[in-house]
């Protein structure tokens, strides 16, 4: 990934992330969550693993176990 493109995705899943807390009580489909971030689910799925470590399923999974 070229530098900016790579700071581009950070932003966009980093956005996401805080989207994801502020509304761990709704339903957060790989739809509205790609949506968010601006990407195409099937891209979103893969960006999200790669930046995070975890699937989003598993990410927003874990977080509402801790809430």
């Amino acid at each position: 990934m070229h530098h900016d493109t790579s700071l581009d995705y950070v932003a966009r899943i980093n956005r996401t992330v805080d989207y994801i807390v502020g509304h761990l009580e709704e339903p957060l489909t790989l739809d509205v969550l790609a949506g968010v971030a601006c990407f195409s689910p099937f891209h979103f799925h893969r960006v999200f693993r790669l930046l995070m470590g975890e699937p989003v399923k598993q990410f927003v999974k874990r977080l509402r176990l801790e809430w």
